[in-house]
């Protein structure tokens, strides 16, 4: 790890490598791997070494389009991962991962998201967040061979997307083992169905706020000034539509991002 962090702090230095693989090199010591040149860098192979993490400097590799870190020793993914807004192919498979971070919304060019035989589902919390449903371009989304009960309804907001949806060899509870079992269209219906009736939820209660917040804000807390900056900053944050690039986009979940608040 600490071979490869060094690699990649170096990452700035001129050059035009498009792509680089150090497959099988088992990066456990501290000896330094000879000093490539990534400013260009678009694919990286990672695959079959005894990595246990990520290091932060990943972040370096702005123009990366692949990253393949297969059959490693991981964990967990740097949160640094989401600067990488060119990202497409994401290829996680053979690890110990046992969580997706909300994060990965912000690698809105991903194609496919591949998290084929890990540990998924074997920690406490939320497991696959909902900013999944961000990643509008997805085709590909591999979560085979996990120990996942619960699929995220913000899934459907990719119906227009997803091509292939790998869920076998989980232990699901929503959706129901039958509609898993009915394959990916049954699937991807069934949460969009959940996620339309939750947005339209969310703008109603919205809309009743904000009615709330422009003639009685004293009935819900807060004083005129304090209402009167509160809807002037949603409609500054409406402009900017949440997008990941905003400041404040970590602050927000997909449902708001669709209702404009």
């Amino acid at each position: 790890v600490k071979a490869l962090s060094g690699m990649l702090k170096r990452s700035e230095s001129g050059g035009a490598f498009s792509r680089l693989s150090s497959a099988g090199s088992v990066y456990e010591h501290d000896g330094i791997p000879p000093k490539p040149k990534l400013k260009h860098l678009e694919t990286l192979y990672l695959t079959h070494n005894d990595l246990n993490q990520l290091p932060d400097e990943i972040s370096n590799l702005r123009t990366l389009t692949q990253l393949w870190l297969n059959a490693n020793c991981l964990v967990d993914l740097p949160t640094s991962i989401s600067v990488l807004e060119k990202l497409q192919i994401l290829s996680c498979n053979h690890n110990a991962i046992t969580k997706i971070r909300p994060e990965i919304g912000c690698c809105t060019s991903l194609h496919q998201l591949l998290f084929r035989s890990n540990r998924l589902g074997l920690t406490d919390g939320i497991v696959l967040p909902e900013h999944i449903g961000l990643l509008t371009q997805l085709k590909v989304l591999d979560l085979a061979e996990n120990r996942l009960n619960t699929l995220p309804i913000e899934v459907g907001r990719l119906h227009t997307s997803l091509l292939r949806l790998n869920l076998e060899s989980n232990i699901w509870r929503f959706p129901s083992q039958p509609i898993v079992d009915a394959g990916r269209t049954k699937v991807v219906a069934f949460l969009l169905d959940l996620y339309e009736e939750k947005l339209d939820r969310f703008k109603v209660k919205s809309q009743q706020r904000q009615k709330a917040l422009r003639e009685h804000p004293e009935q819900i807390g807060y004083t005129r000034e304090e209402a009167n900056i509160i809807l002037a900053n949603a409609s500054v944050l409406s402009k900017h539509k949440h997008g990941p690039g905003h400041p404040s986009y970590k602050l927000y979940s997909p449902l708001e991002v669709d209702s404009g608040l």
